[in-house]
């Protein structure tokens, strides 16, 4: 097996020199976008909080964008103004209660999110206002928020009983606590979930970046990116085509590395990303690398072949994803490390999310 690592490696390195300048400038491209997020609900229903944890940011000690109101806030989160996010009570009538520069604002929303207060439950005005921003067909979170408030024995049939009241389907739902009694948590409850779900919305437009890069919390905001890739790569990785996976499979890898230096801000060049793939993919007698090359020998590949072209297509799946997510773990190590990293470390890294996402998803 010992060629065949170096081999895998130089193909990686050969791939991120040739797709590092696409996937940058594909990149810049997505990041020139504008996202609109909508926080509504009722005063009491926590939307402050909900935009603190996210994004880090008091609407007390930001200018909104003029135009806003008491009632209807909008304010830019980055310092492009690439990224507004709203703070209104409900959408309903809103547009009329702001001029012509933040409804323009609104009639670009991207996302909703409604927070609803737990303690109080859900109310009637709550499911008209509720359906009528599902009216504008844009994607709509439900946050059920303030959960701690209820008691845990009880909070499972709660939530049940108040989606059914707002004809939410679960799937669009998360129960969260975004300003937490300290005996239930020391952190916000619930923002990976809401990460997740608002991600998801924005791949199909492009903006998922736009939105990961303005998040409070970049582990965060980093992890929610690397599995969408490594998911991406499992698709890729399951087509048994000779010569055609490793490639596939490392564009998405190179991206990835692109993509979690944006949300650091870190600055890298296509030797950087070349150095990391390498690396990682030269391997050791142990580490992923080796198990897979083991596994996919074992199931029918060819040495000489590419390390994704295999003969069963779930092994291929798992491979591919488990290599992306073990990409983006080191690649992450990297950006919080820099030249602290060890080269041990960075393989270190690479092994444990790729173990990781193996032993979920085989």
């Amino acid at each position: 097996m010992g060629k065949e690592l170096p081999t895998v490696a130089a193909a990686a390195q050969a791939v991120a020199g040739q797709r590092w300048e696409l996937a940058t400038a594909e990149i810049d491209e997505a990041l020139r976008q504008r996202l609109v997020v909508a926080f509504l609900g009722s005063a009491s229903s926590g939307k402050d909080s909900a935009i603190r944890a996210l994004f880090g940011m008091d609407f007390g000690e930001i200018d909104p964008i003029p135009g806003s109101t008491e009632e209807v806030r909008v304010a830019p989160v980055d310092r492009d103004g690439r990224v507004l996010v709203v703070n209104a009570p409900g959408f309903g009538d809103v547009r009329a209660e702001v001029d012509q520069k933040a409804r323009e604002v609104l009639d670009q929303l991207d996302i909703a999110v409604y927070l609803l207060n737990a303690d109080g439950g859900a109310t009637i005005d709550e499911r008209r206002d509720l359906d009528a921003i599902r009216a504008l067909g844009r994607p709509t979170l439900v946050c059920v928020n303030k959960i701690d408030l209820i008691r845990p024995d009880q909070r499972e049939r709660f939530v049940d009983k108040t989606l059914a009241q707002l004809a939410v389907d679960p799937s669009d739902a998360v129960v969260t606590a975004f300003d937490p009694l300290p005996a239930l948590s020391d952190d916000p409850v619930g923002v990976d979930e809401v990460i997740t779900w608002i991600h998801k919305q924005l791949t199909s437009q492009g903006k998922e970046l736009l939105f990961a890069k303005t998040l409070r919390n970049r582990a965060a905001a980093a992890r929610v990116v690397v599995r969408a890739a490594a998911r991406k790569a499992a698709l890729a990785g399951a087509i048994p085509v000779v010569g055609v996976d490793i490639t596939a499979v490392t564009a998405i890898q190179v991206r990835l590395i692109a993509s979690i230096a944006k949300i650091y801000g870190r600055k890298l060049d296509h030797d950087v990303a070349a150095f990391i793939l390498g690396e990682i993919l030269a391997g050791t007698s142990k580490g992923f690398i080796r198990w897979s090359l083991s596994a996919l020998k074992n199931a029918g590949w060819i040495p000489g072949g590419q390390i994704a072209h295999i003969a069963t297509s779930a092994l291929g799946a798992t491979v591919a994803g488990a290599t992306t997510h073990g990409v983006g773990r080191a690649a992450v190590t990297y950006m919080e490390r820099g030249a602290e990293l060890t080269v041990d470390e960075l393989r270190s890294a690479f092994d444990e999310g790729a173990f990781e996402w193996r032993d979920h998803h085989s």
